[in-house]
């Protein structure tokens, strides 16, 4: 008996997965307003009702999507307030500091922006604290600003200067920073997101920036166009020699 409820368990959330996984897929490949709760069923080869079985409504549905793929980049990530505690793990050099991963996540969203739709489509509805997203939102809130609380407090330790920001300040105004630019790019596609976090991510944490995100007018100019410093190469004169000789 205990064995046949421990199957249905598992074929339940082994459905409940599947769901979210092609549900996640359709917003992906094409995008927030193409996802509809007919397409998910189709793809899952359920009715709709069969997907409605798993949760309460399609708001649920979309806001479990965004826990998943929330909960994956963690796993990938590997931080937890207590390693963040630990210098190697913020260090700049680290190719996996917490800096790298936020940057890393932010070009993931510039390539899906199904994804990014979704996830503006529903902080919308979590200004609504009776809605399935207001409590996924306040949860995510703080979990993100604890795990960049604790990095920039080791970061600061770890290099012995002052913060030019509060670490708390740094959390709270790194995820204004990146909803915002996401609902920057959704209005102008060819805004460089992850150039502009990157910028004001190393200036709040007092890092020197990178080349790859500095700003092209401050390059050195080219070796064939001399700046109005650089005196021009001299150019010795050639005498014609006269018709006489």
């Amino acid at each position: 008996m205990a064995s046949n409820a421990r199957g249905t368990y598992h074929k339940g959330e082994a459905r409940r997965k599947q769901i979210l996984d092609e549900a996640l897929n359709i917003v992906a490949v094409e995008g927030f307003d193409q996802t509809t709760l007919s397409k998910i069923s189709k793809a899952v080869g359920i009715t709709e009702a069969g997907v409605l079985h798993y949760f309460d409504s399609i708001d649920d549905l979309l806001v479990q999507v965004l826990r998943e793929r929330d909960a994956a980049d963690l796993v990938a990530s590997k931080f937890t307030e207590e390693n963040l505690k630990d210098p190697e793990t913020v260090r700049p050099e680290n190719a996996n500091n917490p800096v790298t991963h936020a940057l890393g996540i932010i070009a993931r969203n510039q390539k899906t922006p199904g994804l990014v739709e979704l996830y503006a489509h529903m902080s919308v509805k979590a200004a609504d604290s009776e809605s399935c997203a207001y409590k996924y939102f306040k949860e995510r809130g703080m979990i993100e600003r604890a795990l960049v609380g604790q990095a920039a407090i080791t970061l600061y330790k770890s290099r012995h200067i002052p913060p030019i920001v509060p670490p708390e300040d740094v959390a709270r105004l790194l995820q204004a920073l990146l909803d915002g630019l996401q609902i920057q790019w959704l209005l102008e596609n060819d805004l460089d997101m992850e150039c502009l976090a990157q910028k004001a991510l190393f200036a709040m944490l007092d890092l020197p920036t990178p080349p790859s995100a500095a700003d092209p007018s401050a390059q050195a100019p080219s070796a064939q166009a001399p700046s109005a410093h650089t005196p021009p190469a001299h150019t010795p004169s050639v005498q014609t020699p006269s018709s006489d000789e």
